[in-house]
């Protein structure tokens, strides 16, 4: 116990002081002032990360350590995000060119935020290794085939953890069956590899430290082509550990391995503590090396052992995992044990000939492109399952959230490990009667939201934010008008949600830009319905998003118009006007800077739809505010659509001086992006506003009841 103890101490002591260390480091006193007041400055920069896509339109982003600002030497850590100019970069290049800072969101290893201005130019090239790894990366996704781009994308992501060839509309329908591991590279690819060349070099007689030199010597090639995400970096350390330990003929248990793994990565790299990728790879490990075999133990004997073993695996890690997908998403996957059991199957042989066409992209660009072609017969099928059951009725188990609901899965985890490997017969029982107890609280649970959606939306309703993933869709009804504020970007999301309002006509359709999680789901949105007014940002927006929509408000037979300063109406019993852009957008630095935003007022409610205003934006409109800010506002009830998904982007002397009374935050479960932060959540908790977020609750319908607001939830958020 004391040397546990002991171990425990000085393991806090290094990783925090690692945390003080890293974080001086990421952020020196001399950056201060340039990224708080969001500076333009020249500076150098060394890329030290591998890009990776998010968002939409070809947005990426990159980890660089700053060298020089305006001349002067500043090492600082931060992430720099762009176009498609940086997914071309390489770990180990250095450039110069003009950034924009910003602060980085909190809890984050990065010191600041940056953005390319104009002027890159690269100083020198990478090494060796990561212009190899590089190479082979771009030339197997140019030589990859396959029967769909969405199964040679998945081909991509199983084999080397690249999802930027699969459509987000097949990532969401992964995501609400508990596939989206199949996307990322895991402890599977590194054993394959590891397994793989240690078994040839075997064939080879070469000794034993030779096969376990050129072993590793292969992980690390391979992890070069992969980058270092948190959970490669874990199960590439725990492989490493294992290995060596063998080589050096002693006993190697995974689970000492796994520790170990976890343990030195957490005080080399503290933040990887808040990482839902990390934290997800180790619990998984952890509940397949401690559940998994008395789980197959007990099924084995009343199902095949093949059914036995998926099962043991499948619910072994999901179960540990638990606490943490919570975090994520609201309620349990129903269907995720059965699309886990239709798909593990194929994900090794997909693994090893999505690898092998990788290796030969280079030397065999035909081979390259026949290997992917078989390998992607299979992940069709896996696409082709997520689909189905993503598409079927209550996808998800209601389960309470927040901190009781956490609670709940780890008393939950705790009961499971009691009830399959307590040795005493009393904590067996314990542990079985305490998951009865949970489980009939569920189905109960259960079956009050199932009533409950299928009496939603109340029938007065006023305003519903529609859960359409990450972006916004918002409807608005008075007197049987209604205006819809954005459609998302998945046409079945806006279009289901439209279709369980009823809603038939769009009197007012606002397009607030052009952004595809603002514009992507018009098809949807148009279906079947007629639109009257359709207004559009000002902005010049070149973008295919743009065009497209354009195309087919012209094709529906809407009124186009834009929305500027100035443009003011009459829906029902609102009447609204807009506060931003200016006209012709001018001033505007983006397309997000030249959102439409408008006040609508009615004798039963305010709302302010912010769409995707940055601080810049918004405090343009509280200079203006003299003129609407005050003006009877606060004789109703105030609902704030908070902008850009709840990101900390937000003026906060604005949403003060607002006081909304309710807020809704429009966003995705599990997005790339850290929406909603914590920063604005905590700005909206301070003034008292209630928050009520789509990836938790669902549908939002808002209603007012004797002056004051009533929400009701659909639940299947």
């Amino acid at each position: 116990m004391r040397k546990l103890l002991f171990l425990v101490a000085v393991s806090l002591s290094l990783g925090l002081s690692s945390l003080a260390i890293q974080t001086s480091a990421s952020l020196p006193i001399e950056l201060d002032e340039t990224v708080a007041e969001f500076q333009t400055r020249e500076a150098s920069f060394e890329v030290i990360g591998q890009a990776s896509k998010f968002g939409f339109d070809s947005n990426y982003s990159v980890a660089i350590k700053l060298m020089s600002l305006s001349g002067e030497t500043v090492r600082a850590r931060g992430q720099l995000s762009g176009s498609k100019e940086i997914a071309a970069f390489v770990p180990g290049e250095v450039y110069s060119a003009t950034l924009r800072f910003r602060p980085a969101e909190v809890a984050t290893r990065q010191g600041f935020d940056a953005a390319i201005e104009k002027g890159l130019n690269r100083i020198s090239e990478a090494t060796a290794l990561p212009l190899w790894a590089s190479g082979l990366r771009m030339a197997y996704l140019q030589e990859s085939g396959g029967v769909s781009k969405n199964a040679i994308g998945l081909v991509a992501g199983l084999a080397i953890g690249d999802t930027s060839l699969i459509e987000a509309e097949l990532l969401e329908q992964m995501r609400v069956v508990s596939l989206t591991h199949l996307t990322a590279v895991s402890g599977a690819n590194c054993a394959i590899i590891i397994g793989v060349v240690y078994l040839l070099v075997s064939r080879l007689r070469a000794g034993r430290w030779a096969r376990t030199l050129l072993s590793l010597a292969a992980l690390i090639g391979y992890v070069a082509i992969v980058g270092a995400q948190p959970s490669v970096l874990r199960a590439a350390f725990m492989s490493s550990v294992v290995l060596l330990a063998i080589s050096l003929g002693r006993r190697a248990t995974a689970s000492a391995a796994l520790g170990l793994a976890v343990l030195i990565l957490l005080i080399s790299d503290p933040w990887l503590a808040t990482d839902y990728g990390f934290a997800l790879s180790t619990f998984a490990t952890a509940g397949i090396l401690l559940l998994a075999p008395e789980i197959f133990n007990r099924l084995k004997t009343r199902v095949p052992k093949w059914l036995a073993l998926g099962l043991s695996v499948t619910v072994a890690a999901q179960l540990l995992c638990l606490p943490i997908l919570l975090q994520l998403q609201s309620g349990l996957s129903t269907y995720s044990v059965l699309a886990n059991l239709l798909a593990e199957p194929l994900v090794a042989p997909v693994t090893i000939l999505g690898i092998l066409a990788c290796l030969v992209a280079w030397a065999a660009p035909w081979l390259a492109f026949a290997l992917s072609w078989v390998a992607s017969l299979a992940t069709w099928w896996i696409a082709w399952v997520a689909e189905q059951l993503a598409s079927l009725p209550m996808t998800t188990i209601a389960w309470a959230s927040g901190i009781f609901g956490t609670l709940m899965a780890v008393i939950v985890v705790i009961a499971t490990i009691l009830w399959l490997r307590a040795e005493p017969p009393s904590l067996k029982t314990a542990g079985a009667l305490t998951l009865l107890v949970i489980l009939s609280f569920t189905i109960g649970s259960s079956g009050a939201s199932i009533v409950k959606s299928a009496s939603w939306p109340a029938t007065n309703w006023l305003i519903v934010a529609c859960n359409v993933g990450q972006g916004d869709g918002l409807v608005i009804r008075s007197e049987n008008q209604v205006a819809v504020v954005d459609v998302g970007k998945d046409p079945k999301l806006i279009d289901g949600c439209l279709t369980r309002l009823g809603i038939e006509r769009i009197d007012l359709l606002v397009l607030t830009h052009f952004d595809q999680d603002h514009v992507g789901g018009l098809a949807g949105a148009l279906k079947g319905r007629e639109v009257g007014l359709a207004l559009i940002s000002p902005f010049k927006d070149d973008r295919w998003g743009a065009s497209v929509s354009n195309l087919a408000l012209d094709s529906s037979g809407a009124e186009s118009s834009f929305g500027q300063v100035g443009v003011r109406g009459q829906m029902g019993e609102f009447s609204w006007q807009v506060l931003s852009p200016d006209h012709g957008a001018a001033g505007a630095e983006d397309s997000n800077d030249a959102s439409i935003v408008i006040l609508w007022q009615s004798p039963q409610l305010n709302l302010l739809t912010m769409a995707d205003l940055g601080e810049r934006g918004q405090m343009r409109v509280a200079a203006s505010s003299d003129a609407w800010l005050g003006q009877g506002l606060n004789s109703v009830p105030m609902v704030l659509k908070v902008s850009h998904h709840g990101s900390a982007d937000q003026y906060g002397e604005l949403i003060e001086a607002l006081a909304p009374d309710l807020a809704l935050v429009s966003v995705g479960a599990e997005n790339s992006y850290g929406h909603p932060t914590q920063k604005t959540l905590g700005l909206l908790e301070r003034i008292g506003s209630k928050v009520l977020r789509t990836d938790e609750s669902g549908d939002l319908a808002v209603s007012v009841i004797g002056g004051v607001l009533s929400v009701s939830v659909s639940g299947h958020g």
